[in-house]
């Protein structure tokens, strides 16, 4: 067929001249040969065709695509093979594609896509599995990390004693002043408005008994048992915590930490014991303040919106903390929230990586830990304050 021959008849040739079947014995065989630049009515006689050759041999179980004399082909002869392929996949027959060209065999997959449903149920199952190995195995270093960071802490507290620490006293002060004197206007804040949400809500449900009085009793017990050490400590993670982790990712990424090592001094007794140290003797007084605070936020509803007088309030709040015991409670889970907060930080502050997106990863897991860890210690603390009749 000649390049001056209209289109018109290389569409009306196309159905007699590029495609033929055949068969030997039981396998098929379709040949492909002369032009495959082929509009839509002539892919669909072509198919057409297929279909009747299937239709009338179907004890075929083999069909073999040979290409001969094909003067020139586009992505429409790939698109007939694949139909067919799938046609014959469906009906449970074979396609052999061992006789066509290279590239028309390599389209050919690509067009099939890289996997079955079968196969990608498979490669997600196994990835699910994977993810899952890697997260224990990260949990587990995790855990021996912070049990080996844990013992080194522990040696460079009693070393402290020895006067043989790296640790100056000068560090420590600045810290209690940062995590201390600092920490005051965010914890007055968010005490305050504690006692008086807490005074509020309970008047709303004592009113209905007639016993609006004891809404002192359930501010006083509330801050000084739970609410003040466990709002004391969130804020604290937000803030300190937060700062530690920042801080010592900063000096980790700069290589300061490995300067400290060369010079022979350990970063656990001159960075980690000093902040920890600090949080550990500050959070008990922020505590002890933020009791205070709370209870003069009841105190205000009480006064202005109940119409108590002040010693009255004070008189019941003296009579629901008759038990000083209630207070130290407090104290006592204040001492592990702090402990809890300050090697957390530092720990992830430690262990971040060496870009700032790794620091910014570290500074977030250092507060949700820090967080998840003072709940669930506070929990502890009720189960083995109940088991021991300590309420």
């Amino acid at each position: 067929m000649s390049d001056k021959e209209s289109p018109m008849k290389k569409q009306g040739d196309f159905a007699n001249s590029c495609v033929r079947f055949s068969r030997d014995a039981d396998m098929g065989i379709c040949e492909l040969t002369g032009n495959w630049s082929l509009l839509d009515g002539d892919a669909r006689r072509v198919y057409a065709k297929w279909q009747a050759f299937l239709s009338a041999n179907p004890t075929i179980s083999v069909f073999r695509f040979v290409v001969r004399n094909v003067e020139c082909w586009d992505s429409s002869l790939v698109i007939f093979v694949k139909h067919c392929c799938r046609e014959l996949s469906e009906f449970g027959k074979e396609a052999d594609c061992s006789k066509l060209p290279e590239g028309i065999v390599t389209l050919i997959r690509l067009s099939q896509g890289r996997r079955s449903n079968k196969s990608k149920s498979e490669f997600n199952w196994n990835a699910g599995i994977d993810l899952l190995e890697t997260g224990i195995s990260r949990f587990r270093e995790g855990v021996v990390a912070f049990v080996l960071f844990w013992g080194e802490w522990i040696g460079a507290f009693f070393l402290m004693f020895t006067g043989k620490s790296n640790m100056r006293i000068r560090d420590l002060f600045d810290i209690c002043r940062n995590c201390g004197a600092s920490a005051l206007p965010i914890v007055t804040l968010i005490s305050f408005l504690t006692g008086l949400t807490m005074a509020f809500v309970g008047s709303v449900q004592l009113e209905k008994f007639n016993a609006k009085i004891y809404v002192a009793d359930l501010v006083s017990l509330a801050m000084v048992r739970e609410m003040g050490a466990l709002m004391v400590a969130i804020v604290m993670a937000g803030r300190t915590g937060a700062a530690f982790a920042a801080e010592l990712g900063s000096m980790k990424l700069n290589e300061e930490i490995d300067s400290l090592k060369t010079f022979g001094i350990s970063p656990m007794q001159f960075l980690v014991l000093p902040r920890t140290m600090g949080l550990l003797l500050m959070t008990p007084l922020l505590t002890l303040y933020a009791d205070v605070v709370g209870i003069l936020g009841g105190l205000t509803v009480g006064t202005q919106v109940m119409d108590f007088s002040v010693l009255h309030y004070f008189d019941q709040t003296q009579t629901a903390l008759k038990s000083m015991w209630e207070v130290y409670s407090g104290l006592v889970k204040s001492l592990a929230f702090g402990l809890i907060i300050g090697l957390v930080g530092c720990f992830k502050g430690l262990r971040s990586g060496n870009d700032s997106a790794s620091l910014g990863r570290a500074v977030t897991s250092a507060v949700v830990t820090s967080i998840t860890l003072i709940v669930v210690c506070d929990a502890l603390f009720e189960v083995v304050f109940s088991y021991l009749d300590l309420r």
